[in-house]
């Protein structure tokens, strides 16, 4: 688009290249080779202040004589780079240390042009757990793939924020504004960070549990498209959230709320049609209320010397079909008592 420093193609820009190499051709620190125009070796160490690395020194030697002008009239990257920030007057070049090796180039081309370099800071890149560079191909780079698990914008870049920088607190759990106001180029770190999803996971796991329920419900909303009614879900979120660390986890835990299980009887211990028939007569005598109905179920517990971590892991694996579920007691009350008692006689 138009702007200020345009145009910003390069191939708009082959004229404003070619007139700058010429530049240097007639300076006589560069020259022209079977149509294509090199840069002359000025033979002399190159030493910058990088704002992450330090001092580094590149010696004369390593920089041999190279092409700024291809044949075809296009720029060389190390080329187009200096003669774009020059037009754009940028002052920081902040990118990945592999491109460590391009600078020396790009500052003897700054100081054949009699002009200030930018100032650089060179970052390190990304790791996978084998501590190789994060490849677009072999590792889960693509965003889509984070939003499709449900991960949080913001906890993604609250992870994103910590890789190869620290919080001057050490704080771990931080919004974006406040990144901003606290990063510097001091802190961020040399070392290669790795890209660990046990450490994103939990984090989201925490944003989760920090959200207001009714954000939280508009969020699982949003992101299981209505799949779920809406007061339903008001109940159950306090009941998940602390157990969740990715959105899409949520339809593990709460599937049975909204549709009878398949239970696998093998899931069931050796006492559970006891422990389920006193459950069924407790159920239906009680007021559907969570203390009236957690003193009736543990006064028959302890009336009939049943272990009570067994029971209600039978009356769990009856309800919901799984044995890690939201706390049952309360999952019954929002469920309502003809449809408790009607999972429980299906098993019996």
């Amino acid at each position: 688009k138009k702007g200020r420093f345009g145009p910003y193609r390069q191939s708009e820009k082959l004229e404003v290249y070619k007139k700058k190499a010429e530049e240097l051709v007639e300076k006589k620190l560069a020259y022209k080779d079977e149509g294509a125009i090199r840069f002359k070796n000025p033979g002399k160490d190159v030493s910058w202040d990088d704002k992450v690395r330090g001092e580094i020194t590149f010696p004369g030697g390593e920089i041999t004589d190279f092409v700024i002008l291809k044949s075809d009239g296009y720029p060389t990257y190390n080329f187009a780079v200096v003669i774009d920030d020059l037009a754009m007057e940028i002052t920081h070049v902040i990118r990945g240390e592999d491109h460590v090796s391009n600078t020396p180039r790009q500052l003897a081309l700054y100081k054949a042009f009699g002009k200030d370099a930018p100032i650089f800071a060179h970052h390190s890149t990304l790791r996978n757990k084998k501590k190789q560079k994060l490849s677009k191909r072999k590792d889960p780079v693509d965003l889509r793939l984070y939003m499709e698990k449900g991960y949080l914008p913001e906890a993604l870049v609250n992870y994103l924020c910590l890789l190869g920088w620290s919080h001057p607190t050490e704080k771990e759990i931080f919004s974006l504004d406040e990144f901003v106001k606290e990063f510097t180029l001091k802190r961020i770190r040399k070392s290669g960070p790795v890209f660990d999803t046990e450490k994103l996971d939990w984090l989201n796991g925490e944003y989760i549990r920090k959200m207001d329920d009714g954000e939280l419900v508009e969020r699982i909303d949003k992101f299981y498209k209505g799949k779920y009614e809406s007061e339903k879900l008001t109940k159950i979120i306090p009941l998940v959230k602390e157990r969740i660390k990715l959105l899409s986890e949520f339809e593990d835990y709460v599937d049975f709320f909204f549709k009878a299980p398949g239970v696998k009887k093998t899931l069931l211990g050796e006492n559970s049609k006891k422990h389920l028939s006193i459950a069924v007569k407790v159920l239906e005598k009680v007021n559907f209320e969570k203390e009236e109905m957690d003193k009736a179920l543990l006064e028959e517990i302890k009336k009939n010397d049943f272990h009570t971590g067994k029971f209600f892991m039978d009356l769990r694996i009856a309800i919901t079909g799984n044995k890690q579920t939201p706390p049952i007691n309360e999952s019954i009350i929002i469920l309502g008592k003809e449809e408790k008692i009607k999972r429980i006689k299906s098993v019996l």
